[in-house]
């Protein structure tokens, strides 16, 4: 009997220590944001309607991984024959419904497309430049935002004369 009781007792202190404050909210969880730059380097290919910086939650390995759960976040449009583009995520989000949640982003691109419209389709769009580990674009660097914050310095170099691997079509 004492044995049951002493356990009872510990468990009894044991929740109140651990419960001084009852259960109260954590810090909120907000959208967060990066900022960099885009540097063009070589010729800019003709016909170009839109290029844009893109960010994916996984990266594209199949091309059923190009589909919108997938798509994080688009930046604005960027100028056609731009030679360096800054940008804030906060302030140049060309769909205002997408938000970076914290988390890792896997895969960060330059991408560019010859069609006016937007496209979903894989095939309508290359790969110019990539966010990605010691200027090496085969292998894409993690983009981490944190809960109301902004991420600086996420560079991305676009050389067209070198363009990176491109993902399955």
């Amino acid at each position: 009997m004492h044995k049951y009781f002493f356990a009872f007792v510990l468990a009894v202190l044991f929740c109140l220590n651990s419960c001084d404050t009852g259960i109260e909210p954590g810090e909120p969880i907000v959208p967060g944001g990066f900022s960099g730059t885009v540097t063009f380097s070589g010729t800019w290919p003709e016909g170009i309607k839109r290029t844009h910086l893109v960010v994916f939650k996984n990266p594209i390995q199949t091309t059923e991984d190009f589909f919108l759960p997938n798509l994080s976040f688009v930046v604005d449009s960027i100028p056609y024959k731009s030679s360096f583009y800054k940008f804030d995520s906060l302030e140049m989000s060309f769909v205002s419904i997408l938000q970076l949640w914290p988390g890792e982003y896997k895969y960060v691109v330059v991408a560019q497309s010859k069609t006016p419209e937007i496209s979903f389709q894989r095939k309508d769009w290359t790969v110019v430049g990539v966010y990605c580990i010691n200027n090496d674009q085969s292998k894409p660097a993690s983009l981490v935002i944190r809960s109301d914050q902004v991420t600086p310095n996420v560079n991305i170099n676009v050389d067209f004369n070198n363009p990176p691997p491109q993902p399955p079509m």
